[in-house]
């Protein structure tokens, strides 16, 4: 099993803090999630909060969000190992030449450690805002990698979508992790599971138990074998909140579960000491 940290919802320093020390103890990965509008009302539920949890009350305007592409580049010059991955981008909400820089940069700039998580975005209310069309933001997610892969291998790109028309444009220059860096996937819809399985290096889930994710594990198995793609390095990972006991990693382990994504503090001030705890036991 793999471990990996999440670094919402530190403040600037604890995050540095949380990532050198999180190096140092063997951890393999840094997560760092984004959100550029968080509404102060919204109809939009938050697909994460619990069966008994508040919406609204799980999601709300003051949470901490950050550029993560260039807290990550702040990250990757201070690290020297360790992996560094957005927890998800929203790719809808971006257009894909801005995108492809950024995921070019942090490749090129942290020798290969950059991976891509990708998602649909599920809050409404922010795409109307960014004057984007929710219903459409599938199309536009599969058009948008559409182009960015072009980016990353082709020296001429043209694309004519639905969404997306592109002339002919070249970028460089190209990401050293060819023939992309990974881009792992969020979300737990059937649309999820199948660009992971598709076009995927991996799948990241949310706080799902190992009872939930064994039957989805077997959907994206099924359709990397269909699609032919048995042979393309993947990683299941999965986002845990608190400090997972020994029985309940095993489980996990046994599920197909690669790596666990963790955060065990309730208080940005406790982060350091409970992932040092954690470490002691599980590394």
């Amino acid at each position: 099993m793999k471990y990996g940290v999440s670094l919402f919802p530190l403040r600037p320093q604890q995050i540095i803090d949380v990532a050198l020390c999180a190096e140092e103890l063997g951890f393999d990965s840094l997560w760092l999630g984004e959100h550029v509008v968080t509404p102060v009302k919204s109809d939009s539920r938050f697909p994460y909060a619990g069966e008994d949890d508040d919406s609204h009350e799980a999601f709300h305007a003051n949470l901490p969000f950050y550029d993560p592409y260039a807290v990550l580049a702040y990250l990757a010059a201070i690290t020297k190992s360790v992996k560094l991955a957005v927890s998800v981008s929203i790719v809808p909400l971006h257009d894909p030449f801005h995108l492809a820089r950024s995921v070019t940069t942090l490749d090129l700039f942290s020798k290969g450690r950059f991976m891509l998580g990708a998602g649909g975005g599920w809050l409404k209310e922010e795409f109307e805002i960014l004057g984007r069309d929710f219903e459409t933001r599938g199309k536009r997610f599969d058009e948008t990698l559409d182009v960015m892969v072009s980016l990353f291998n082709n020296d001429v790109t043209e694309y004519d979508g639905v969404v997306l028309k592109v002339p002919a444009i070249g970028m460089s220059p190209k990401p050293d992790t060819r023939p992309h860096p990974p881009f792992v996937f969020g979300g737990h819809a059937k649309p999820a599971l199948r660009r992971a399985a598709h076009r995927g290096n991996g799948w990241l889930a949310s706080e799902l138990s190992p009872e939930e994710m064994a039957p989805l594990i077997g959907i994206i198995k099924q359709m990397r074998e269909e699609a032919g793609r048995v042979d393309v390095p993947f990683e299941i990972s999965c986002a845990v909140m608190g400090d997972p006991s020994d029985e309940l990693i095993a489980q996990y382990e046994a599920v197909g579960v690669d790596r666990l994504v963790v955060r065990p503090w309730m208080r940005g001030r406790d982060a350091v000491a409970n992932l040092t705890t954690l470490a002691g036991r599980i590394l």
